[in-house]
């Protein structure tokens, strides 16, 4: 069963910091591999959702590559049929404070 994937206004932020940064210095070919890619990646993970690696505690929480230069953080919900996307950032930046 395909779970729904819900974004968290931090993970829009992150997508949209991501895609505003591409625009700036990449063409427009590689802005749309880029969404087509995340679009593949994101309906994988609806039907494989311990794909990534969990965090530890809480174990519902997973963390990893969504490509190269990207990490998703999600948390998996499976009483509520949802994957709740925590957060999406550039590998390249650095980690945020606690």
């Amino acid at each position: 069963m395909a779970l729904e994937i819900v974004w968290t206004t931090r993970a829009i932020n992150g997508f949209e910091e991501i895609i505003e940064y591409l625009e700036t210095h990449f063409t427009e070919r590689e802005v749309r591999n880029f969404v087509r890619d995340t679009n593949e990646f994101f309906e994988l993970l609806k039907e494989y959702p311990e794909l990534l690696e969990r965090t530890g505690k809480p174990s519902n929480v997973f963390r990893g590559a969504l490509n190269k230069y990207t990490i998703l953080t999600y948390r998996l919900k499976p009483r509520k049929g949802q994957i709740g996307l925590i957060n999406i950032r550039a590998a390249r930046k650095k980690p945020l404070e606690k």
